[in-house]
């Protein structure tokens, strides 16, 4: 590695805060393991001995997997800051790689990770007292948002008010910029664009958006005035200490655990080292199949709703936000958590059905009553051009028998005369 080079450290990437601290941890574990303790030691490490202390590691760690101490799928993570750190340092090249990855344990395939049931999500909101965790679950149900996504800035700027049915629907944008500014924002609504970078826009319904709305009440009657760069969610009683500290992803899942283990209702089954449903991404695969088995909507669209990016669509398809909450609304009865409240849905929209088949079958009368009117108008028009022609035909007839009279007059004349 060049001298006149300083080195680079992972504070100093544009990675998100989440994965800056998952690289921080994994280098962490690492560090107490071997021999080597901080970034710069292991930056400046001879190629030999820093091989050989990867391979005692790597054997390590398997060791853990056997033990049942550690999940195979996680060995290739625990090298992710390692490499990053090397590679960015000019050292990734100096390292044979294929013979640790050749150590690695084989790793498991992951299935069966189940959705929360909209049975169990109504029964954490009703087993918890703040608006905010409540407004917190209705946010995570309805946007199906990654976990991590509280690790990025989530404020107010971020929101905007949509309309379906006569309801108010937030629109949400993910994983925005840090400095992104609100005319910067604002520019991204008129543009309509759904995904940009690593944002991209989701939804809330209805009954998720009165939840904030409470929630935000509560906190401006408590003395809190709202700025574009306030926090949609706060740490608890932030407004009475003058501060505004956006939830971190850490705290939803500690508010989230109190519920679900507060509810024995809700007691997840542990499959090895993990439980069949996680905490967050539960949400995230409800969502997911609730809008996949509704046949009505475009699947395409729902994996732009759902921020994926995979495959030629990924690349070539580009919804509009407008295009993408249209299609979300097909989903709204199916994604509202209350059956109140997704029987009221069901009721206007059988409503709606019914006020349409009758202005259909109004149009249909009406469409009706004038083809008979004009099919009477019409025969009347073709009886008396029929009578006409019959009219017509009987004169005709008449000069034909004058002309043969007539003839038969000049045949006797002709006679008489000779």
């Amino acid at each position: 590695m060049s001298e006149l080079t300083d080195k680079i450290t992972i504070s100093e990437s544009n990675f998100s805060t989440a994965t800056k601290k998952d690289y921080d941890f994994r280098l962490g574990q690492f560090y107490r393991y071997s021999p080597i303790k901080s970034d710069d030691e292991l930056i400046d490490c001879p190629t030999d001995e820093l091989q050989m202390i990867l391979v005692s590691y790597t054997r390590h760690l398997v060791k853990r997997v056997n033990a049942g101490d550690l999940s195979a799928n996680t060995v290739p993570k625990m090298f992710r800051g390692i490499r990053w750190l090397l590679n960015s340092n000019y050292r990734e090249n100096d390292i044979k790689w294929k013979p640790l990855e050749a150590l690695f344990p084989k790793e498991v395939k992951r299935s069966g990770f189940k959705a929360w049931t909209t049975e169990q999500v109504s029964l954490m909101i009703e087993n918890t007292n703040p608006l905010r965790n409540k407004a917190l679950i209705h946010f995570l149900a309805s946007t199906g948002a990654r976990v991590g996504v509280h690790d990025h800035p989530l404020l107010m700027k971020h929101l905007s008010m949509m309309e379906w049915n006569g309801h108010g629907c937030y629109a949400v944008l993910l994983y925005a910029d840090s400095d992104e500014t609100t005319e910067e924002k604002d520019l991204r609504e008129r543009q309509d664009d759904v995904q940009s970078g690593d944002s991209y826009w989701a939804f809330l319904t209805p009954e998720a958006t009165e939840s904030l709305d409470r929630y935000f009440l509560q906190r401006k009657r408590n003395g809190e005035f709202f700025e574009p760069n306030t926090p949609i969610f706060l740490k608890d009683k932030q407004w009475q200490q003058h501060t505004s500290t956006q939830l971190t992803d850490l705290n939803v899942t500690a508010i989230l655990f109190r519920i679900i283990e507060n509810t024995p209702e809700l007691k997840r089954t542990k499959k090895g080292r993990r439980h069949d449903i996680q905490i967050i991404h539960g949400f995230r695969k409800r969502m997911n199949t609730i809008l996949k088995l509704e046949s009505l909507i475009n699947s395409n669209v729902v994996e732009k709703i759902m921020g994926h990016k995979n495959g030629l669509d990924g690349v070539y398809l580009a919804p509009t936000r407008q295009e993408c909450f249209k299609e979300f609304c097909k989903g709204i009865s199916q994604l509202t958590i209350s059956d109140t409240q997704r029987q009221k849905i069901t009721i206007k929209k059988l409503q709606d059905d019914k006020t349409q088949l009758d202005q259909f079958k109004a149009e249909i009368k009406e469409n009706a009553t004038k083809f008979i009117e004009k099919s009477e108008n019409d025969h009347d028009v073709i009886i008396n051009l029929v009578n006409d022609m019959q009219g017509q035909s009987d004169r005709q007839m008449e000069l034909v028998s004058m002309i043969n009279d007539l003839r038969q007059e000049i045949c006797q004349l002709k006679e008489l005369k000779h």
